[in-house]
């Protein structure tokens, strides 16, 4: 009997025990809905915003972000930059370690950036980090990547030195400056990043991946702030179909979600608006040419299939989600970017630029007897695949065949990086406030992601001078130039600009709207 009450109160005391662990989980848990697998988790050779926002949550670079996404120390504690802007020197926190608890140095942010603009990693984001002395030519393979302008005097010191100024630095730093750990690669090689090896110095640990369904971080216990992290776990659930997304959010088994099925918005306004979010971005959607392929080698095609998409219509009647019609690259939402230039037939009627549109496609040599079949890669979801086929529509009245090519968002992206393509959507997010964000695509020797393989003497001339000035002033009358010159020769049709469209639970607190995008989940708690 006595052996009967014992087990029996062990009983009780697990009950107890496991209902309180699964409260602990439901409060400490975030759970977000995103809108694909990433195609890698090396910080070095990502290639969309969602992999950023991943990186963000894994790793730390020099400087970060805020909640409000503001640039505030991250790994160092902090930074000096010389009156010329020409030598950035940081100071790194002390005791820095690894998620495998071995030390962090200024030697590894040498090793990463080293490793960052080798042409041996071919990273998508190198183009950022073109102002470092000697880089530019490091990535060209003519000199050794030892050479880089970074220096590590001591393992508390790391020094930047640059060729020209570059004011958008620190942005860029604190999203693309990622360490990775030498270490590990060294071990494992291209299987450092596997969840059973990958080792990170950010908020959180991967702790679990199944492609498809979702990835599991782990609150990191070595990360310098993990005392000020309230969430123990971050799910990053996949779900590529707006619909289904839409329903595990309501069903609540997704707290934060990316993206919404549009016709589901005055749904949303009524019965849940305290969940609603959307916010004018720093993107602009595009739909990009590759330009060494016929007939897309030909600007009057290119120009007669932006005249004929009716920008009002797309975002009023088929995405009806805020975003603005784009006649040109660089978005509103770059203020200290005022002035714009605009595709010069955004003023005409649709019924004159459908006219003109005919005229451009009929002088390249299209016409009702040799039609124009336009191949259009877009990803799989349903907001791209309404979009595409409204567009296709207003392609076909002028005579324009489309065929329709949907893909999966990792394919389109490997595709699109290796300019597998003649047109493709692509999505373009700034990671800093500095319009040449949206240029630097263009640009024949600054940028890996010239996925268009545009190459325009003029553009790249006027680019550079842009490129290396630093007077805000005289480097956005410049920008102007280039992007006029850049919207005259169309190597991109600019859509609209794009506002990203989020639902929020009320419990997820510490969730800051910002138009970079940027949310680690290190600020975030749940309050239920």
């Amino acid at each position: 009997m006595k052996k009967t009450l014992i087990s029996l109160y062990y009983f009780i005391v697990i009950i107890i025990i496991s209902s309180l662990n699964v409260s602990a989980e439901k409060h400490n848990v975030l759970r977000r809905g995103v809108s694909g697998d990433p195609t890698t988790l090396d910080p070095h050779k990502i290639l969309t915003a969602f992999e950023s926002t991943i990186m963000t949550d894994l790793f730390v670079a020099l400087a970060t972000t805020s909640a409000e996404d503001k640039i505030i120390p991250g790994s160092a504690e902090s930074w000096t930059i010389s009156e010329d802007g020409l030598k950035y020197t940081f100071k790194i926190r002390k005791n820095l370690k690894w998620s495998d608890g071995k030390p962090l140095s200024s030697y590894d942010f040498l090793y990463s950036l080293r490793r960052q603009v080798s042409p041996k990693t071919a990273s998508r984001t190198v183009e950022y980090f073109r102002p470092i002395v000697n880089a530019q030519e490091i990535y060209k393979g003519t000199i050794s990547v030892d050479k880089l302008g970074v220096y590590a005097p001591d393992p508390l010191t790391l020094i930047i030195e640059l060729s020209y100024p570059a004011p958008y630095l620190m942005e860029i730093l604190s999203i693309d400056g990622r360490p990775v750990p030498e270490h590990v690669i060294r071990k494992y090689g291209d299987s450092w990043i596997r969840p059973e090896n990958i080792v990170v110095n950010g908020a959180f640990n991967l702790e679990e991946w199944v492609p498809g369904s979702f990835i599991k971080l782990k609150k990191n216990k070595m990360f310098y702030d993990a005392d000020n992290v309230r969430l123990d776990n971050v799910y990053h659930i996949v779900v590529e179909d707006l619909n289904t997304g839409f329903r595990r959010f309501r069903a609540g088994e997704i707290d934060t979600l990316v993206l919404f099925p549009p016709e589901q918005l005055d749904f949303i306004k009524k019965n849940m608006p305290e969940t609603l979010k959307i916010i004018p971005g720093l993107s602009t959607e595009f739909y990009i040419f590759n330009v060494k392929k016929k007939p897309f080698d030909d600007v009057r095609v290119r120009r007669a299939l932006s005249m004929a998409i009716d920008r009002e219509v797309l975002v009023k009647k088929v995405l009806k989600t805020g975003e603005i019609p784009a006649y040109s690259y660089v978005p509103p939402t770059m203020n200290n970017y005022p002035n714009r230039p605009k595709a010069s037939f955004s003023k005409l009627s649709m019924t004159e630029r459908r006219k003109k549109a005919i005229k451009l496609l009929s002088s390249a040599g299209f016409d009702k007897d040799n039609t124009l079949v336009v191949p259009l890669r877009y990803n799989t979801q349903d907001l791209q695949s309404r979009q595409a086929s409204a567009i296709s529509a207003m392609w076909k009245a002028i005579g324009v065949k489309t065929n329709l090519i949907n893909t999966e968002r990792k394919v389109l992206a490997s595709d699109r990086a290796n300019s597998n393509f003649s047109v493709a959507r692509y999505l373009q997010v700034a990671g800093n406030y500095d319009a040449t964000a949206f240029l630097l695509t263009l640009s024949r020797n600054l940028t890996a992601r010239n996925f268009m393989q545009y190459d325009s003497e003029n553009f790249n001339k006027l680019f550079l001078d842009a490129w290396h000035t630093n007077n805000i002033t005289e480097r956005n009358k410049k920008i102007y130039f280039a992007e006029e010159q850049a919207i005259i020769d169309h190597p991109m049709i600019p859509l609209y600009f794009y506002s990203s469209r989020r639902l929020i639970k009320p419990f997820v607190k510490g969730w800051v709207s910002n138009s970079r995008g940027v949310y680690p989940s290190r600020w975030v708690y749940i309050d239920r």
